[in-house]
């Protein structure tokens, strides 16, 4: 009994001694400070972050003038586009992630002690204000440079009317995702309205240069608008009474939303800062391991509630069951099929303004690096539809227990999901076609050859985006142990090995027929007939030998 009392007695003395020396080194360093390395690693990392983005707002104009642009309605349409874009992703990011965000570890032992809660959720509201404040810094900056190279000029009040103008855009969504997270009733009006600024970006950005009066329209539609307004007011020698009043009714707003979002953030229920922290855990994870897909999945599950869908009948015959499920979870996931279209357009934009600028009067030969850097960029667009569409494959990897009881080895049902996104873009490609026969406008001819290589390029594409899809986990095996930069380079690759895929199909075609429209597309066309044979039967291969590696 004394043994015990004594071994009690120095576990005691020893507990009471651990406490008084972390008590002593917290005094010592202060509590929650950061340590010296954090301080100056981010202190490096900002410092680095202005000296490259204040470079680069020096040299727009230049670059502007280099490219022979002058304003107009065209870049008015893309600043206010491209505006309306970031503010629909600023929101979408706020309502599913959500601005105020406790760990687990506070929300189960502090907010269920007896007290105000908004003692303990203001300063979670206050640094994640702060947080998007700084982020919209760069943000900022980046604006200001599109600004000054589409005008061409050089004129120094662009950058603080930027600045300006996304600090109240990022405070805006801040309150904004903050009420929504407050009062679950209003998350899916705020959603909707995300999802309605997207579509306007959109609209603007395809539709702003030949219709000025959308630009316009989109501009003045409220505070989303007004930030693109003020910025290309202030750079296309406008008015300073616009753009100073725009400016001001929108950080009025912006105040409005942040003083609503501090009364409000009192009454966050529980179960929502659980689920917020639940994805935040989940982002943060996916982000570190580098896992694309797993991003996409934990931003689906925050997407609201499921409402319900058009329901196709099961068809009778074995073999069309396939394609009615992937029919089905396109029906069910309908942002992926507007993707598609969207990354379609934004692709046909792309080549036409890149034929633009290579058919430039006096413009300097492109040598071979740049002509494949431009020939991959011009094939990310088609192939990000293909990948859009590919979602019924991605969901039978992720839940290989769906097709377990289709009679149908892996192989087989892995290579149906080709049929439904093949007859999306072969549908694209055919919808591309006949306005090209039918119009006469400077734009037949890109829209012709776009047409042509959703055409023949299309189940190439897919099929390169099942490999994707069905070659398993992240191979972290291939990052080797070496700080080095190279190190990482095996793992890029194979992490971009379907891309790279794709854009060997597609590539020399979009770019010899954006850097030589008159040749005539015979020759062309039969190159990439034969290039996209040859990588769909290649990846036919893969995708079955995945498929059946995956199932056992």
């Amino acid at each position: 009994m004394a043994v015990t009392t004594e071994r009690a007695a120095e576990g005691r003395d020893a507990t009471a001694t651990a406490v008084a020396t972390a008590a002593r080194a917290r005094r010592e360093r202060g509590a929650g400070r950061p340590r010296f390395d954090d301080v100056w690693t981010w202190a490096c990392a900002a410092v680095s972050a202005l000296v490259v983005l204040a470079g680069l707002v020096q040299a727009a104009p230049g670059i502007g003038q280099g490219l022979a642009w002058s304003g107009g309605p065209a870049a008015r349409a893309v600043v206010v586009g491209t505006t309306l874009l970031l503010f629909a992703g600023q929101i979408a990011l706020c309502v599913r992630l959500g601005p105020v965000l406790l760990s687990p570890a506070e929300i189960t032992w502090l907010l269920p002690l007896p007290g105000d809660r908004g003692r303990l959720l203001r300063p979670r509201l206050v640094r994640a204000a702060a947080v998007a404040c700084a982020a919209a810094l760069p943000t900022g900056a980046l604006a200001a440079a599109l600004a000054l190279a589409l005008q061409g000029e050089r004129r120094y009040e662009v950058l603080p009317v930027a600045l300006l103008a996304h600090l109240a855009l990022a405070c805006l969504a801040v309150g904004l995702g903050t009420v929504a997270e407050a009062r679950p009733v209003l998350a899916g009006r705020v959603r909707l309205l995300g999802g309605g600024l997207a579509l306007a970006g959109a609209t603007v950005l395809a539709c702003g240069t030949s219709a000025p009066e959308v630009t316009g329209a989109a501009a003045w539609s409220g505070p989303w608008g007004w930030a693109g307004a003020a910025v290309t007011t202030a750079a296309g020698h406008g008015s300073p009474l616009a753009w100073a009043a725009a400016l001001a009714c929108l950080a009025a707003c912006a105040a409005g939303a942040l003083r609503e979002a501090f009364r409000a953030v009192a009454g966050i229920p529980t179960d929502v800062l659980l689920a917020r922290a639940r994805t935040g855990r989940e982002v943060t994870q996916g982000a570190t391991l580098l896992d694309v897909r797993a991003l996409t999945l934990v931003l689906q599950s925050t997407g609201g509630r499921r409402r319900r869908t058009a329901r196709i009948p099961m068809p009778g015959s074995r073999w069309a069951v396939p394609l009615w499920r992937d029919a089905v979870v396109l029906l069910r996931h309908p942002w992926r099929p507007v993707l598609a279209c969207a990354a379609l357009v934004a692709g046909f934009a792309q080549f036409r303004g890149v034929a633009a600028w290579l058919t430039q009067p006096g413009h300097d030969a492109v040598g071979p690096l740049k002509a494949a850097f431009v020939g991959l960029l011009l094939v990310v667009p088609p192939y990000l539809a293909a990948v859009a569409l590919a979602e019924p494959a991605y969901q039978d990897t992720d839940r290989p227990r769906r097709a377990l009881l289709l009679p149908l080895s892996p192989g087989v049902l892995a290579l149906s999901h080709l049929a439904v996104p093949v007859a999306f873009l072969w549908a694209a490609g055919g919808v591309g076609w006949a306005a090209a026969a039918l119009s006469s406008g400077p734009s037949a001819g890109p829209l012709g050859a776009y047409a042509t290589a959703l055409l023949l390029a299309g189940p190439a594409l897919v099929g390169t985006t099942l490999v994707g899809a069905y070659r398993g986990a992240p191979r972290y095996d291939l990052l080797a142990l070496s700080l080095d930069w190279y190190a990482a380079v095996p793992y890029v690759l194979w992490r971009l090995a379907p891309a790279l895929a794709a854009g060997f199909v597609t590539a020399p075609y979009l770019w010899h027929m954006a850097y030589h429209p008159a040749a005539g597309p015979d020759g062309d066309t039969l190159w990439l007939a034969v290039r996209s044979a040859a990588v769909l039967a290649w990846a036919v291969h893969r995708v079955g030998r995945q498929a059946e590696d995956l199932s056992g």
